[in-house]
């Protein structure tokens, strides 16, 4: 009768959404990654955590496509990612920076994305407003960025990034401060 806790990773029936296995990326003589491996879980809160220069960025930068393994295989869904260029992965990389657009409203910087991708005017519009109340940013639809705070900005990138096309997963690389749910289970790249 106890609440059922989330953990898939000790289910040995629930399937990784994300594998790396043996995962080594090399630059040069330089080795970046050593032989990672380990496994994701859809709608897991997960953390990679590491010192700087540990490969944390690079970690994610394959996960994306901007990098390919030297050694090692990355699945996503169960599928091999690796003949998948960037623009066709299920995967969103949000920056360190935040990289909004200083002259859109924060309405238009969140509708950025669903306009390029066609998506009809009637649904943008909804989408955009639901976004904006369930952050409650709503208030804040048409000012620029600088005119809200830098977690603000940050729930505005996020939103640009998460919500276009609903991605099966989202990398970040930079702290999580207002979206950390109950739970996380952290891997460490040291």
């Amino acid at each position: 009768m106890g609440e059922k806790v989330f953990e898939p990773w000790n289910d040995p029936s629930a399937t990784p959404l994300i594998q790396f296995k043996n995962v080594t990326k090399r630059f040069g003589e330089f080795v970046a990654i050593d032989n990672q491996s380990f496994d994701i879980y859809e709608q897991e809160f997960f953390a990679l955590l590491g010192p700087s220069g540990c490969g944390k960025t690079t970690m994610m930068r394959m996960l994306a496509g901007f990098e390919t393994p030297t050694e090692g295989t990355i699945l996503l869904g169960g599928e091999d990612i690796a003949p998948i260029p960037p623009n066709k992965r299920a995967v969103n990389m949000m920056f360190q920076s935040y990289a909004l657009f200083p002259h859109l409203s924060i309405w238009e910087n969140i509708a950025f994305g669903l306009r390029r991708d066609k998506m009809p005017k009637d649904q943008i519009d909804a989408r955009v407003e639901e976004m904006l109340k369930l952050t409650r940013l709503a208030q804040f639809a048409k000012r620029k960025p600088h005119q809200i705070s830098g977690g603000q900005r940050q729930d505005v990138w996020r939103l640009r990034a998460l919500w276009p096309r609903r991605q099966n997963c989202c990398c970040w690389t930079n702290r999580l401060v207002r979206w950390t749910p109950s739970y996380a289970r952290i891997h460490s790249l040291n």
